[in-house]
Formats: structure tokens, C-alpha cells, sequence
């Protein structure tokens, strides 16, 4: 097979532009993505570039992160973009891509930056277009597998967010009983415990014997700290920003690696960030260790007595809970925005009865478990794409033997 591979550079490969300015004042509504220096970023009503297509981050944080676009899109000023494959396989030269330290390459000083003309003469090996497909048939096939699960564990959570919606903001069973019908979506004994009625309330109209009361009255904050420095042989379950927003999985680290006091996170309690909160982050730990910590940007949320940890963590992600707790952002900048805890306590909300509490944490349960287990299952395979990307991309891995990886993958 490698007698097969040519030598050539990156500007042999591809022909690579910086993307387009476009404002917010520009920008319209439409269905087509933005790629920006951190992957898509919005959309607009006009492409300027055919799919499939390949960009690279530019500029910021993002430099030489790569990204994929499957539809038509707009590339933004804030990334490079592939205008000419020169006969490559669109998804093999992003994989490609992945490998290569392009970082690295900064040509800016205090705002990092990436040139094409720096970039286009690193020295690259490259199978024919063939062996290209080929090697791409393995490594999407896990991108695939990654997406599907990634899709499903989407529509979970919307069945459980339309069901908390139903029950505890539209009070669909409590109307249908009130109308003389059966509640739809659940059996008679689920049925019997809402009400037929509703009553004056500080909130309008809430269903007869629930209250109204504050979301301190479901759940309350975790103050317990550790400073895993004290601990460096020991190792932790970080659940950090940058981890919720990779996979939603903590990452394993010795103490000695965390640089600064954490809040200790008990199983069941469900973490929320305080920091821009514009940018929705609720996390339910379905099963945390022994020593499980979190960035003090989140607010660790255990469930009081006849609450549940299923029934805190959809609250905090209803749009009506959330539209609430946008209300108090404080700070001035975007990216440096934060609520207190004090304020989301006492935000006002209706308090169903016990059993109904009880009810629908046990049918979310089963749901939410299923949303924790798929993203276990797309983080292994992550794993292995990544270990088999490097292999496959510069030749030292055979394709048989990549095959044979990728089945046991994907039972």
C-alpha cells in the first residue's frame, strides 16, 4: 500500500481563502450555516461555498481547529476555507487535516492568527483517491455512529422536556380532568393523582392543592470545596466547562494536574453554570465517584426530600425556567456573565404534590439514564476513531486491520 502514497505539500493538496466578513447587521434569517473559527456559528440566507466543504479556524482560541460542512454554507472571516480539493476526497482531507499541528503555525502576536502561505508548505504523504474512500469509509462510519447517538439522546430530551412542559406549565392533565376527559399519555393511576380543578394563585391559576414557592423549595446548593492539590496522587471526575461542552462526560484527572479550589459534586446533583448563562449548561450526574468535583462556575443543585434530580435538572432546562434566570445576568461582558444562586433560588415556580413529583421522576428516569449511557457509548467511539485517524492517515495501519477494529466498535 505505501508504495502507492505521494509526497506533496499542503498547497499541493488543497487551495485554501480566508472566509468573508459578515455582521450581525448583514446576517439573515435563513437555514444556511455559518463556519466560523469555532465550527458553525449561526446561519444565513446565502451561501457562498458548494458542499461538502472544509474549514480551518483562523483566528482566536479556535486557530487550526478544522470543521466539516456537509451542506452549502457561508465561511466567515474568522476561518480559512478549502476552494479547490485539486482531485481529493473532501472528507479525507478534513480528516487529514485533524492530524496535522496547525496551531502551531501562529503568525499573529497577541491575537493568534493562521496564514494559508505559512501553512501550504508542510510536507505531506497522501494515498491515491481510492485508498482515500476507503479510508474514509472506516472513519465516517464511527463519525456516523457517533452522530446517530448524538441525534437520539436530542429527541430523549425532548420527550423529557415535553412531558415536564405538559405536566408542570401547561397543566395538561389537570385540563383534561377539568373538562371531564382522561388525561392522554398515561394510565389511571398516574391520572388520579392531578387534580380537577384549578385556584387563584400569585401565579394566575395553578392546579388545586399545588402551592406556589421557589426553586429553593426543589432544590438546594452543595457547598462542600476541595482543593485537589492536596491530593495530587489521587485521581478526580473533573466536570468542567470545557468538558460539558466536548461530550457532557467529566474528564479523569490526578489532583496535582487541577490547579484551583473545586466544589465537591454528589451523585444525583445537577450542575448548572452560573457564567453566561445565555449559553444553556444543566448537567445531570447520573453517576458520579468518590471524588468527584466541578469548575466553581457551575452551581452544584441537590434535590430536596420530595423532589428528584430528573425533575431539577428539567426545570433548569425549560425555556420558561430559563427565560427567568436571563433575567438575572449580571456584568457587563458577553463572555464574562454570571447569575447568583441566592437569585435562582427564589425565582417563583409551582409546586406539584409529592406523588406527582415522584411519578414523573419515574418516568423520566429510564430516559435521561438512556440519554447518560449513549453519551458513554459515543465518547468509546471517539476513542477509537481517534486512535485509528492518525494510523490510517499516514499509512502505518493496514486497512483489514482497521475494518476488523471498526466491527467490534459498532456491535
Amino acid at each position: 500500500m505505501s508504495c502507492k502514497w505521494r509526497d506533496c505539500s499542503l498547497g499541493e493538496l488543497v487551495r485554501l481563502q480566508r472566509g468573508h466578513d459578515l455582521t450581525a447587521r448583514e446576517q439573515q434569517a435563513g437555514v444556511v450555516p455559518v463556519m466560523g473559527s469555532a465550527g458553525p456559528n449561526g446561519t444565513h440566507s446565502k451561501a457562498l461555498v458548494k458542499g461538502p466543504g472544509v474549514v480551518i479556524g483562523r483566528s482566536g482560541a479556535s486557530i487550526g481547529r478544522v470543521h466539516y460542512s456537509t451542506a452549502d454554507y457561508w465561511p466567515h472571516n474568522t476561518c480559512l476555507y478549502v476552494t479547490d480539493f485539486l482531485g481529493n476526497h473532501p472528507r479525507f482531507v478534513y480528516y487529514l487535516l485533524q492530524t496535522l499541528d496547525l496551531a502551531s503555525f501562529n503568525s499573529g502576536s497577541a491575537q493568534p492568527s493562521l496564514n494559508r502561505n505559512y501553512i501550504y508548505g508542510m510536507s505531506l504523504r497522501v494515498p491515491p483517491l481510492a485508498e482515500q474512500k476507503r479510508i474514509v469509509d472506516v472513519l465516517q462510519a464511527l463519525d456516523d455512529r457517533i452522530d446517530l447517538l448524538r441525534q437520539t439522546n436530542a429527541t430523549l430530551e425532548s420527550i423529557a422536556q415535553a412531558l415536564f412542559k405538559s405536566w408542570f406549565i401547561d397543566f395538561d392533565p389537570v385540563r383534561a380532568k377539568a373538562e371531564g376527559r382522561e388525561p392522554e399519555g398515561m394510565d389511571a393511576a398516574t391520572a388520579a393523582l392531578f387534580p380537577d380543578g384549578f385556584e387563584d394563585s400569585a401565579l394566575g391559576l395553578i392546579p388545586k392543592e399545588w402551592k406556589v414557592g421557589c426553586f429553593g423549595n426543589l432544590a438546594v446548593l452543595n457547598k462542600g470545596s476541595v482543593n485537589p492539590l492536596d491530593f495530587p496522587a489521587l485521581t478526580f471526575e473533573h466536570y468542567s466547562l470545557p468538558a460539558f461542552d466536548t461530550n457532557q462526560l467529566p474528564v479523569l484527572e490526578p489532583g496535582g494536574a487541577i490547579k484551583s479550589h473545586k466544589t465537591l459534586v454528589p451523585r444525583g446533583a445537577v450542575l448548572h453554570s452560573k457564567l453566561n448563562p445565555h449559553i444553556p449548561r444543566v448537567w445531570l450526574v447520573t453517576a458520579s465517584g468518590e471524588h468527584a468535583v466541578c469548575s466553581t462556575e457551575f452551581l452544584p443543585w441537590l434535590a430536596r426530600d420530595a423532589s428528584s434530580p430528573e425533575l431539577v435538572y428539567c426545570t433548569l432546562r425549560s425555556a420558561a425556567f430559563d427565560s427567568q434566570i436571563k433575567t438575572l445576568v449580571t456584568g457587563t461582558s458577553n463572555s464574562h456573565q454570571r447569575v447568583k444562586a441566592d437569585q435562582v433560588e427564589a425565582l417563583s415556580l409551582v409546586i406539584a404534590s409529592d406523588d406527582v413529583q415522584s411519578a414523573f421522576a419515574h418516568l423520566v428516569r429510564p430516559i435521561l439514564g438512556k440519554v447518560a449511557a449513549n453519551r458513554l457509548q459515543a465518547r468509546k467511539l471517539a476513542e477509537v476513531r481517534d486512535a485509528l485517524l492518525p494510523r490510517l492517515i499516514s499509512g502505518k495501519l493496514r486497512l483489514p486491520e482497521a475494518q476488523e477494529q471498526l466491527v467490534g466498535a459498532t456491535v
